[in-house]
């Protein structure tokens, strides 16, 4: 193999980790802070996929730009979901009520949203061509749109570093998911902290969804593939730790491409699942878990 086709396929696998880490980061802060197990979340990637794919092919905003406004309307869809699931669900001090109710509910609200998409634009998959040329770098030939994706998706990372580690609603969610029960008896805002979380995972599922939709195509039901990717990085990398995920998604990158390009994409998601198998039967809280207990 040439040394300029290893450096491409570092790259694809930096591109598609940096994603894959976003998505599973977005999935873990919210499960491990409020228990829910948002079965929404890839629909949420694909509503925000659609909302850049319209924008830019009917007024010809650039995808950039959607990254605001896509977030913008992610938010406001997400705060009523988050009232009804805080008056049905949160308000419960159990934990296992949380999680079946948590998955009944939002169960729901992912066949509402994929019938919906389904009905309006369709089953079938689009796209759309936005900053596809292609770019010399260091002798390596990328398209400038992943490029860009690359480079979007590494500073959205560090801005969430910052967030979560640097400030003090990262603090308070951080202690929360360490220790609920504490954080609660020290005064903590519980409710206050869920709708940040919630809030935050929106954020993180609109961002990935607007940068995919840049590499890849589109289609109402591709949210069942993400979020099933996101359970797996988020439990392989240790379920309330952020950085696990992280870095997690590094790794699934990185075997995403080798397994496309030596294998072939056909069994690509049974390997990953089979490594996830593998890796919770020597360390059943991730690689980068603490052996807390959820229970």
């Amino acid at each position: 193999m040439e040394i300029t086709n290893i450096f491409f396929i570092i790259f694809l696998s930096l591109q598609i980790g940096l994603i894959y880490g976003l998505i599973a980061l977005g999935f873990n802060l919210l499960y491990s802070s409020t228990r829910i197990i948002n079965i929404t979340y890839g629909d949420f990637i694909t509503l925000s996929g659609y909302i850049t794919f319209w924008l830019y092919s009917l007024y010809n905003i650039s995808p950039f730009l959607s990254l605001g406004i896509s977030s913008f309307f992610l938010i406001l869809f997400t705060l009523p979901f988050f009232y009804i699931l805080e008056k049905f669900v949160l308000s419960s001090k159990n934990i296992l009520y949380i999680e079946i109710w948590g998955v009944i509910i939002t169960f729901g609200f992912s066949i509402f949203l994929q019938g919906t998409m389904s009905y309006l634009w369709s089953a079938q998959s689009r796209s759309y061509a936005y900053l596809d040329n292609v770019i010399d770098f260091f002798g390596v030939s990328f398209l400038l749109n992943k490029f860009l994706t690359t480079i979007v998706a590494a500073l959205l990372i560090f801005l969430l570093y910052f967030l979560l580690f640097k400030t003090n609603i990262g603090i308070m969610l951080r202690g929360v998911i360490q220790d609920p029960e504490l954080a609660s008896n020290l005064g903590l805002n519980m409710r206050k902290i869920f709708l940040i979380a919630f809030i935050i995972s929106s954020f993180i599922a609109s961002i990935s969804g607007v940068l995919l939709s840049m590499s890849f195509e589109i289609n109402p039901f591709m949210g069942s593939i993400y979020l099933i990717l996101a359970f797996v990085i988020a439990v392989v990398g240790g379920i309330g730790n952020p950085l696990g995920s992280l870095i997690s998604g590094i790794l699934f990158g990185f075997v995403d491409v080798i397994i496309s390009y030596t294998i072939g994409p056909s069994l690509k998601f049974f390997i990953i699942y089979s490594l996830l198998l593998l890796i919770l039967i020597y360390r059943p809280w991730g690689l980068m878990g603490r052996g807390v207990r959820y229970a």
